[in-house]
């Protein structure tokens, strides 16, 4: 049955309709497959599409309800039934590793990993070709277990086209298959679904739109004899938005579908006695080139079966490799064999023997041992992770810092020293950012960080992460999959001990303890103390504030004796792009750093509801000042723009509001609604401001431009001065290339005679601070200034007819319509523009479709 037809069958369901005998068996045969919940999908949209042309709003509102709860609980039965089959092909995997490959893989390291990757390629395989796959499902499932996977039916030639297609042309597959009667059902193959699902979100965003554009031009003004034509467009605009978005959401179970065919695949007995075979070669190549290891190793994992408590045929000691891998890298380093141990690569924990050899091989750090780190940091919040690992009792302890003294501890258990740096990276990210605002951990485990970066890339916790980790470690990765786009962590392996990394790691070592009797205590004295230094440290340094944090100021009575407190401030672009504002200076109140606030922002629209949104928000103390991040600000919301904040310090809401004006004004070219701050619309308004200035593509009068609006001495009315002779010296500190130096004079020149900049006497202190008038005492000197042009958009007030005497009136100007397919003359549309001038008629360009009649007189 064709997806149309079941979807018809399904309207007429929900309406209350009797079905037949043959239709009832046909939802029966659907019932377990994509094809019924991708139906309702199709029937609720078209039912959406009947109240956009118009039709009785009650019967269509409420079908399309009883559709949208139909398809939900399809859906969901879907995603039951899929999960449960997901559990059952992961409880069949029976075959499991041995210890001494673990063992192996552990102190080898990336050596493992390279013999692997030459086994597999002697075979033809790709190096992940023994993991279960993130992308490339189908090309993974068809050589699933090498020459020992199955055989796949040669794909029809129809399939194999659209697989080498480029991706313009396999976009116009996809929307042709929403726009035509029947599906593609070659789009629906194994081998195709994982691009067509990817291309199917796309389409739909695209067809979503055309339909809003058909709704919005059937709402407006229609010429005369148009308004069947555009009900008709609407109808095939909501017909393709409709098929495409039942055919993604088929596509979307259908690749899930062949992900549960990738885990059957995978645990079932012949790939996973191929795999180990594959890593018993791996293994066996790096013994035959250190025969030591192979007899310790050997040695150590007999004596580990017999002693080990845990040890039994359904649990051949599994989660024992980092235990059995220590007590072989200490029987290795007390020998004399220092040539085996050079040659492997041993993991990170704190008391591999080569790490002080590792250390001398790293080049020297050239960034002061006294500064807070020396990685690279990409913004946002930024934090120091630290780890002491006990391998005896698997227990650990982690501490995050971050430059402003902001810490935080834990513990827990672990089966390797990886899993235990992979659950302090998670827990800092979660701790410090909180899902809410950009944060970037930095550790000094590559795994760990490799593996938290992959998870919030993809979105999805692979079966294997590359090493063992406890059923802990992936409920924080599941929590962590929530801060993609806004989290990320970072490897730093540097040999030096700066300031933040020695002290998360006295952090650390005293959070390990701290279960002990008086750790506790001991932790938070020691953490205030370290907390205290690095403060002290970020004033000492000189620390920049944060670009773009002023303009906040207290209102009028500043912070009550209740607790009270209310300030204004501009939201800068700085702030729009990050998601964070900052509360003025000089908070009496002490409420409590890393606080979880709502913030609730009241915007109105002229002639529109308010728009209200809701944020949870991270309260920060940075240095003298408090912040809060995870902003979520209103759409559209121009920088520079006026919002006032109201809370009580110790309740958990924030309330703020912007303000309208009571006319629009025009900005140079920007129109504002809303009250502003014209010092900070100077700045933000400024070309290529929040960008970085090299390779930064300007003219050269946008150099001019931005480098008078972010560097100039700003007043009060939102002009910004330089001294001309300064200019080039600023161009260039913004980043303009040198080439440009010679064209910058003519570019003022060209700005003076076209009024965009004025050129005045002023003078400058023995700061190069300017002024404007001249002082005395000062330097004269010739000044650039820039002025925003502030134009108020006061519509005029209509204009009454004007009686003449002898039975004429005067009539104003005003804009007419014309005939179909009429446009207004070329002198019509000057005499609107110097209408516009004038103000006799509002300002705004004169429509297609309208012309200017000029002030004329007529008979009564």
């Amino acid at each position: 049955m064709s997806l149309r037809r079941l979807a018809e069958i399904l309207r007429r369901r929900a309406d209350g309709a009797v079905l037949s005998l043959d239709e009832r068996r046909a939802i029966e045969a659907l019932g377990d497959t994509a094809a019924l919940p991708a139906a309702l999908r199709y029937a609720e949209l078209l039912a959406e599409g009947k109240a956009l042309e118009g039709s009785a709003r009650t019967s269509v509102s409420a079908s399309v309800r009883r559709l949208t709860q139909q398809r939900i609980d399809a859906v969901r039965r879907w995603e039951k039934r899929h999960s449960r089959h997901l559990a059952e092909a992961r409880e069949t995997g029976a075959i499991q590793a041995w210890l001494s490959i673990l063992v192996v893989r552990e102190i080898a390291g990336e050596s493992f990993d390279r013999a692997l990757t030459a086994v597999l390629s002697q075979r033809g395989l790709r190096a992940d070709a023994l993991s279960l796959p993130i992308v490339n499902l189908w090309e993974w499932l068809d050589s699933a277990g090498g020459e020992q996977g199955r055989a796949i039916t040669p794909l029809p030639r129809q399939v194999r086209h659209l697989i080498d297609m480029n991706d313009a042309a396999f976009l116009r597959i996809v929307i042709a298959d929403a726009k035509q009667s029947q599906p593609n059902v070659d789009l629906e193959h194994p081998a195709v679904v994982e691009r067509w699902a990817a291309a199917a979100v796309k389409v739909e965003t695209q067809l979503r739109a055309a339909r809003d554009q058909a709704a919005n031009a059937r709402r407006g003004r229609l010429p005369k004899g148009q308004h069947g034509s555009a009900v008709q467009r609407l109808r095939v605009a909501v017909d393709a938005h409709a098929m495409i978005s039942a055919r993604s959401l088929m596509a979307d179970l259908l690749l899930k579908d062949l992900r549960l065919q990738i885990v059957r695949t995978y645990w079932q007995e012949p790939f996973q006695r191929y795999r180990l075979a594959r890593q018993k070669e791996a293994a066996e190549a790096i013994c035959r080139a250190e025969p030591m290891l192979a007899t310790e190793v050997s040695r150590a994992v007999a004596e580990h079966r017999v002693t080990c408590r845990h040890h039994s045929a359904r649990n051949p000691c599994l989660g024992c490799g980092p235990e059995v891998a220590a007590l072989v890298r200490e029987r290795m380093s007390s020998s004399r064999s220092t040539g085996v141990r050079a040659r492997l690569a041993p993991a990170v924990a704190a008391n591999v023997p080569s790490e002080e050899a590792q250390a001398e091989q790293r080049s020297p750090c050239s960034v002061s041992p006294d500064s807070f780190t020396c990685a690279p940091t990409g913004g946002g919040l930024v934090g120091v992770t630290e780890v002491r690992y006990d391998d005896t009792t698997g227990r650990f302890g982690f501490a995050w810092l971050t430059a402003y003294g902001e810490w935080g501890t834990g513990d827990g258990q672990a089966v390797n020293v990886h899993d235990a740096w992979l659950q302090a990276v998670c827990s800092s990210v979660l701790e410090l950012g909180g899902g809410m605002a950009r944060t970037q951990v930095i550790c000094r485990d590559a795994r760990a960080a490799s593996v938290v970066n992959h998870v919030l890339k993809v979105r999805l916790i692979a079966e294997e992460l590359g090493f063992p980790v406890i059923e802990r470690t992936r409920e924080l990765l599941a929590h962590l999959m929530r801060c993609r786009g806004r989290a990320s962590a970072a490897a730093n392996d540097c040999p030096e001990r700066h300031r933040g990394v020695a002290g998360a790691a006295q952090l650390a070592d005293l959070a390990l303890t701290a279960h002990q009797a008086g750790g506790p205590e001991v932790l938070a004295a020691a953490a205030e103390q370290i907390s205290e230094a690095i403060r002290g440290l970020a004033q000492a340094t000189d620390m920049p504030s944060r670009e773009n944090d002023g303009g906040a100021r207290w209102l009028t009575g500043g912070e009550s004796d209740a607790g009270d407190v209310g300030w204004q401030s501009p939201v800068r672009r700085a702030q729009v792009s990050g998601g964070w504002t900052a509360l003025p200076v000089g908070l009496r109140a002490e409420p409590s750093a890393m606080r979880r606030l709502r913030l609730v922002i009241n915007h109105p629209v002229r002639q529109s509801p308010t728009k209200t949104t809701e944020s949870e928000v991270l309260l920060r103390h940075i240095g003298d000042r408090w912040e809060l991040h995870g902003v979520v600000w209103p759409k559209k919301l121009l920088p520079g723009t006026l919002i006032t904040f109201r809370w009580r310090v110790y309740q958990h809401l924030i309330t703020a509001s912007t303000e309208l004006l009571p006319h629009p004004h025009r900005v140079d070219d920007v129109t504002y609604q809303h009250r502003y701050d014209i010092g900070a619309v100077t700045r933000d308004g400024a070309p290529g401001v929040g960008e970085d200035g090299e390779g930064l593509d300007l003219s050269d009068s946008a150099w001019v431009m931005r480098t008078l609006r972010t560097l100039g001495h700003l007043s009060a009315d939102g002009s910004a001065i330089l001294a001309e002779e300064a200019l080039v010296s600023n161009c260039l500190e913004l980043g303009m290339p040198r080439s440009r130096v010679d064209r910058v004079h003519p570019a003022v020149e060209r700005m003076l005679t076209k009024r965009q900049l004025g050129r005045v006497a002023g003078s400058v202190d023995a700061n190069g601070q300017p002024s404007h008038p001249p002082r005395p005492g000062e330097t004269r000197a010739k000044l650039l200034r820039y002025v925003p042009r502030v134009e108020r958009l006061v519509p005029p007030p209509q204009e009454s007819p004007k009686h003449v005497g002898g039975g004429e009136q005067v009539v104003g100007g005003f804009v007419r319509r014309l005939p179909a397919g009429r446009q207004a003359s070329d002198e019509q549309i000057e005499l609107h523009q110097e209408a516009v001038r004038a103000k006799r008629v509002v300002n705004r360009p004169l429509p297609d479709g309208y012309t200017f009649v000029r002030p004329h007189r007529r008979n009564r």
